[in-house]
């Protein structure tokens, strides 16, 4: 979450979007899906499912418009 609040604050954006991803985040891994699972015990996944909320979020409740290529850009390369 500290990752997603820089973003949210460099961004000039509602902190309570940060509020509003993670709340996402929670509900998928909550499935218990066999990807939520995964999402559990890789790192790496876990932050593409924090950056897929944080962008979902940021798309429904802010009037910022955001590439998706902005997102793969700040994980520095590594979702693209």
């Amino acid at each position: 979450a500290k990752w997603c609040y820089s973003l949210v604050d460099a961004l000039c954006l509602d902190r309570e979007t940060v509020s509003i991803a993670m709340s996402y985040l929670d509900r998928f891994i909550a499935t218990g899906s066999p990807r939520a699972g995964r999402v559990l015990k890789n790192r790496s996944e876990y932050q593409l499912a924090s950056m897929t909320a944080l962008y979902m979020a940021i798309k429904v409740f802010e009037p910022k418009i955001m590439d998706p290529r902005q997102f793969a850009d700040l994980s520095q390369g590594k979702y693209k």
